[in-house]
């Protein structure tokens, strides 16, 4: 099975999304796409959370 996350299954106002096959590859994605695109976003533990909670089986 394939892994997907959107920034806006966390409540930020974006449009990006990605997949993955695993939830490492898929973090990995995250992480950069949040240094690049959202770099005054704080990734306290807390949003680490929900951001894993919000990825998706599909």
């Amino acid at each position: 099975m394939t892994k997907s996350y959107t920034c806006r299954d966390v409540g930020v106002d974006c449009d990006w999304k990605t997949n993955a096959k695993t939830e490492g590859e898929i973090m990995a994605a995250i992480q950069k796409h949040a240094a690049e695109v959202h770099p005054t976003v704080e990734l306290t533990p807390e949003l680490v959370g929900a951001v894993r909670a919000a990825i998706k089986e599909v």
